[in-house]
């Protein structure tokens, strides 16, 4: 140990080796990391220390620890732009998937109306999927569309993200977004779809998307897993010498 290294907090040196662990894969997602007693004895401090260092570990996510239970090690969060979901999944090495909820109109809730510009209780079509990840539900996707579209099959809906599709089908151009994003708790039946608990914590991404004459075409709502994802911005500037 170097004399810079004995300033440092024990319990610190104990999470950063523990770190370093996990992110060499010395322990994969899911497997159980040394119990408290033994890392007390492997690192020769006292059980107070050792559970400084995984309350840290467990306040980052990168451990899960339960009552009676083993520590075992978190599946890493997918960094996910709302540009493309299942493009996002697949670039972390993850197979995406899609399950078609439902394709149909809809008469336009009030909420809805408002976002789209168009009167309340018209029909608009309505597009709802589950996203996975390695067959992990992740994602609640929903669209409104108060627009003349071209038939849309199911197919499509699985396969495709619906930035692409919807434009298509509908015979404009996509060219601006405004997009809000808050923390929300998951009710029963949106549990029930991502196989959570009611009540769970959950990201809701709410996209109202224009085309080239500034019209709204459709509006997106993602309801993300809070504990299987994170959601990532990304802005461009451009800059005038």
């Amino acid at each position: 140990m170097t004399e810079s290294d004995a300033l440092v907090p024990k319990y610190y040196r104990i999470q950063r080796d523990l770190l370093d662990r996990i992110r060499n894969h010395d322990w994969l997602p899911g497997a159980a990391i040394p119990s408290e007693t033994d890392l007390c004895k492997q690192y020769q401090v006292s059980r107070g220390t050792v559970r400084r260092a995984l309350d840290e570990l467990d306040r980052q996510g990168l451990i899960i620890r339960s009552p009676g239970r083993p520590t075992i090690v978190n599946t890493p969060k997918i960094p996910l732009l709302s540009s493309g979901f299942r493009t996002d999944i697949a670039k972390k090495g993850m197979v995406p998937g899609t399950e078609v909820l439902t394709i149909g109109y809809v008469k336009a809730p009030l909420p809805i109306a408002e976002l789209l510009d168009v009167d309340q209780g018209v029909p608009v079509l309505a597009i709802e999927r589950v996203i996975t990840a390695d067959g992990v539900p992740i994602i609640i996707e929903t669209a409104h569309i108060a627009r003349d579209t071209q038939p849309i099959e199911a197919q499509e809906v699985k396969s495709r993200s619906l930035l692409e599709l919807i434009p298509e089908k509908c015979g404009v151009y996509l060219t601006r977004a405004v997009e809000s994003y808050e923390p929300i708790r998951l009710s029963a039946s949106q549990a029930r779809l991502l196989h959570c608990r009611a009540g769970d914590l959950a990201i809701q991404d709410q996209a109202l998307l224009f085309d080239s004459d500034q019209v709204p075409l459709y509006v997106s709502t993602a309801v993300v897993r809070g504990d299987k994802a994170r959601i990532l911005t990304e802005t461009s500037f451009n800059v005038h010498r």
